[in-house]
């Protein structure tokens, strides 16, 4: 007779071993597809920990129920905070690079200013300078983003805050939560530190499904590998530069050389229809007009869509297929003429 291989004890402590493989490769999955953002599992109810403070804006995360979406959709909590962008500020920006996505829009001297938006749950340490809001920000914002903060505001952005358009901490009125950074000149060196940005009160921040457009590549479309916008001025026009290092944008701005490297530059026809009070703009947001994407040193043409208020931004082509963005961060300028759009 043969010799037997495996007497009965090892047959039954090997049984047990595959039995352990098992069950960690089916735990680890569903782990997995709990937490990993992208996956199918719902992310609703589930947070960090450290942001269960009860009576905080920043407490246990609420679904967006304006906008019916379905449990399953990846979802982030963002904020916005407005950011300065004169000359003078702009060496001293923070934050920039952490940015979800940077909305730019002309204030006051056709200078720009942006929105600049975040992930709750994922904040760099100090953002800034922080400055006043503008009506069209509000509008942008919504519904996408639900709290904004800010320095100071116009008459019609205190106006729209008020009547609870958008959650709006003003800076001002919570000065202590501030800092002034005494090595900038004042007025562009208001900060404001995410550890306190975590013991605001209010309303809980809503999640948001994420990201608000379409992801994907392999487009054949015109090459852009340097794009200008022309503010009309040397010290604020744009020029990104693509990086096939980085698969980014990299953004210069007058004199600064190295401002933000987005993954998508995308540039939006908005016509200013008044200038009223102190140079205060008027720039409708909804409504519809045409487009231009840059990702991956390509550009793709096409228009926006925003039915109201409450509606949310569609991109697309003319022949309504959805503009195709690259995951990561996406850098949206409101001009009032692609006149002052150039690429090569």
């Amino acid at each position: 007779m043969h010799k037997r291989l495996l007497t009965k004890a090892q047959i039954r402590s090997l049984g047990v071993a595959v039995g352990i493989v098992f069950a960690v490769f089916f735990a680890s999955a569903f782990l997995v597809r709990l937490i990993v953002p992208g996956s199918s599992a719902s992310l609703s109810g589930w947070e960090p920990a450290r942001h269960r403070q009860s009576g905080s804006a920043f407490s246990d995360a609420t679904i967006l129920s304006k906008l019916r979406i379905p449990s399953d959709v990846p979802r982030k909590r963002l904020l916005a905070v407005m950011i300065e962008n004169h000359e003078s500020a702009r060496p001293h920006q923070e934050g920039i690079d952490d940015a979800l996505m940077v909305w730019e829009f002309p204030v006051e001297g056709f200078i720009s200013r942006f929105a600049v938006v975040f992930d709750a749950d994922n904040l760099p340490k100090r953002i800034g300078p922080v400055r006043s809001l503008r009506p069209y920000f509000i509008d942008a914002l919504q519904p996408l983003v639900s709290t904004v903060i800010h320095a100071g505001a116009s008459p019609e952005a205190y106006a729209k805050a008020r009547r609870g358009d958008i959650a709006a901490i003003d800076l001002l009125s919570h000065y202590g939560s501030a800092e002034r950074d005494e090595t900038i000149p004042e007025p562009h060196n208001l900060f404001i530190q995410s550890s306190e940005i975590m013991k605001f009160p209010g309303e809980p921040i809503t999640e948001t499904p994420w990201p608000p457009y379409a992801i994907g590549g392999g487009v054949s479309v015109p090459e852009a590998l340097t794009v200008k916008l022309n503010f009309h001025n040397p010290d604020h026009d744009v020029v990104y530069h693509y990086s096939r290092i980085r698969d980014a944008y990299v953004r210069s701005s007058g004199s600064v050389d190295d401002q933000g490297h987005p993954r998508n530059v995308l540039v939006l026809e908005m016509p200013v229809t008044g200038v009223g009070e102190v140079g205060r703009l008027t720039i409708p947001v909804t409504g519809k007009g045409r487009a231009l994407l840059f990702s991956g040193g390509k550009v793709q043409e096409g228009l926006w869509r925003k039915k109201g208020l409450m509606s949310s931004f569609v991109f697309e082509t003319e022949d309504g297929s959805p503009l195709l963005f690259a995951p990561g961060q996406t850098w949206v300028t409101s001009l009032p003429g692609f006149d002052r759009v150039k690429w090569e």
